[in-house]
């Protein structure tokens, strides 16, 4: 079985020689150092090599498998690279359905190597911190931080495939390697367990705790917070008695409403810590959704659980600014998305009500719009100061083009997340991806609460994002049904966790693939009248992505693993 191959010789020694050797973390790197005794007798040694497993850590689009322009918006309905002009792009490819098993798309063609070689470094780590010289508070700690480490990989390979081996100790040549798949059950039991076993030991908040050297490791609230989305996850339609088959590997035979009342009690535990809330405007001013902005550009605040840390740059604002802005133009939101967003009273723009002009519908809209999109007339810094981005048919540089080549397929680049200082050519800013913040948190509690049966607990998470977001009111309509309830928490996470890698996995959780990969994508036609007017019509791309039910809701397992291993069966229909 090719896992034993990742996981006990060759490729285990030469992830972590080359994987340390970039972030710093190994003194000496050949190739055996990691067996020599004195790496075990060294304290720095020692902690290095548990470092090399933060050094792996990211949700899918920040792994350092994956190049710095791609995340797995493209690979789902948020954005439309994958309709670029060459249409060969391994987005392209994955949305148009040309992967097999055999044949599968970075990042997705080594998931489950990468994923496993970290979980072989973590369980050695475990068994071997003890021989070293550290502290026993350090060496209980740092036991805490591979046990949650251990978890985060697990819980990645889990919604990528189900139920997965599991594996919690270093295996032997000598061992049973050809091992099965264990069920998808065993497996949130297991991540579970680590992660209660790990948070009563780790810091609440290094900062705090005078250990500022160490923020952005593994702390209490990141355990609870990743068990909250594990158990979230279990509890959704694709794992609660809605897998393909009724094997117990691809999730609950039977559904259990008691699975989400478990999801909401975790995240219950997150918010009853009283560490975290949400980034506010200054002075509480949220009106221009301040607060949400520069969450992502300030390095400790009270709302990330566990962010990527990095130093000054501007590589989101390279990758995904327009043309005109220095950027790569990488991809154009989707118009789709875009119309989620409410108006500013927290109407839907379908709600006749709401004020929603289509002939000017980039007026009085969500607060968060405005930071999340760049749009026709939308201000961005340039060479000559503080310009309008152009996005109307065939406006030089940034405007739309059909057919298209060049400038934006959809009449919209994204904004979020990026500095508002910076271009693709100039300044620099630090860029804090979150692992785990705290909105997610309320979002999952809301959902949860909801899909247990109690809407009407749900309004107080709801309304805690609505307000930082900058609706006024923000309240939700009171006496929602169940079903009216799960629209607005569903279009609530596609705003607020947009190009955060949540919607790739929530359109599979939900089951609704069909419904969005198999809807066109939208795009804004802006045709320019006059010095200052325009007219806007939407219009649907012509290459509809493919989505086979219910064969893509999980990924296949890579069909060379299947190929060498005589009792791991792969996923349905793959």
């Amino acid at each position: 079985m090719k896992i034993s191959r990742y996981l006990i010789v060759s490729a285990f020694l030469a992830v972590i020689s080359t994987g340390c050797k970039k972030e710093g973390v190994l003194k000496n790197d050949t190739q055996t150092d990691i067996f020599d005794a004195d790496v075990w007798t060294d304290s720095v040694k020692t902690t290095q090599v548990l470092t090399s497993v933060y050094a792996d850590l990211g949700p899918e689009s920040m792994l350092t498998r994956i190049n710095t322009s791609n995340s797995l918006s493209e690979f789902t309905d948020e954005s439309d690279e994958r309709w670029t002009a060459t249409n060969v792009s391994p987005a392209s490819a994955f949305q148009k359905g040309n992967y097999s098993a055999s044949s599968l798309p970075d990042p997705f063609n080594n998931i489950w190597s990468n994923s496993y070689k970290s979980i072989r470094k973590a369980c050695l780590f475990l068994s071997k911190v003890e021989e070293s010289p550290l502290s026993p508070a350090m060496k209980k700690r740092m036991k805490a931080e591979a046990l949650f480490l251990r978890a985060w990989y697990y819980h990645i390979l889990m919604k990528h495939y189900a139920g997965v081996p599991l594996i919690d100790k270093v295996l032997s040549i000598t061992e049973d390697v050809d091992l099965p798949r264990n069920t998808f059950e065993e497996c949130v039991n297991f991540v579970v367990k680590d992660l209660d076993a790990a948070a009563p030991d780790l810091p609440v908040d290094y900062i705090a705790s005078g250990l500022g050297q160490d923020y952005g490791r593994a702390t209490k609230g990141a355990c609870l917070a990743l068990k909250a989305r594990v158990l979230l996850h279990a509890a959704s339609p694709l794992f609660n008695g809605g897998a393909a088959e009724p094997n117990p590997v691809f999730g609950y035979p039977a559904y259990d409403q008691n699975r989400w009342v478990k999801a909401a009690e975790a995240a219950k535990a997150v918010m009853d810590m009283g560490v975290y809330s949400l980034v506010q405007g200054t002075n509480g001013d949220n009106s221009t959704a301040q607060g949400y902005y520069n969450l992502f550009l300030t390095r400790i605040n009270t709302e990330m659980i566990l962010p990527r840390l990095s130093a000054s740059n501007r590589t989101l604002e390279n990758s995904h600014l327009p043309t005109s802005r220095g950027g790569a133009n990488h991809n154009n939101p989707n118009g789709d998305y875009v119309n989620t967003f409410p108006m500013k009273n927290g109407k839907p723009i379908t709600d006749p009500s709401s004020g929603y002009n289509p002939q000017n519908p980039y007026v009085n809209r969500d607060p968060r719009f405005y930071r999340s999109v760049l749009y026709n007339g939308a201000i961005w810094a340039s060479s000559s100061g503080d310009q309008p981005v152009y996005t109307y048919l065939n406006a030089p540089q940034d405007g739309l083009s059909m057919p298209f080549v060049g400038g934006t397929q959809s009449g919209y680049f994204n904004r979020k997340m990026m500095s508002e200082g910076v271009t693709g050519t100039t300044g620099g800013a630090q860029h804090f991806f979150p692992f785990l913040r705290y909105a997610e948190v309320l979002l999952n509690y809301a959902e949860a609460l909801n899909e247990s049966g109690k809407t009407a607990e749900a309004y107080a998470p709801m309304a805690l994002i609505r307000q930082r977001a900058g609706l006024v009111p923000f309240e939700l309509p009171s006496g929602l049904t169940q079903e009216q309830m799960r629209k607005f928490i569903r279009d609530e996470r596609r705003i607020e966790l947009s190009y955060e890698d949540h919607r790739f996995w929530d359109i599979r959780r939900w089951k609704i693939g069909a419904s969005t990969y198999g809807k066109p994508l939208r795009g804004m036609k802006i045709v320019k009248t006059g010095a200052t007017t325009y007219t806007y019509e939407e219009f649907d791309f012509t290459k509809p992505s493919v989505f086979i039910e219910p064969k893509m809701n999980l990924l296949p397992i890579p069909q060379q693993q299947i190929n060498i291993s005589t009792k791991l069966i792969q996923n349905p229909e793959w």
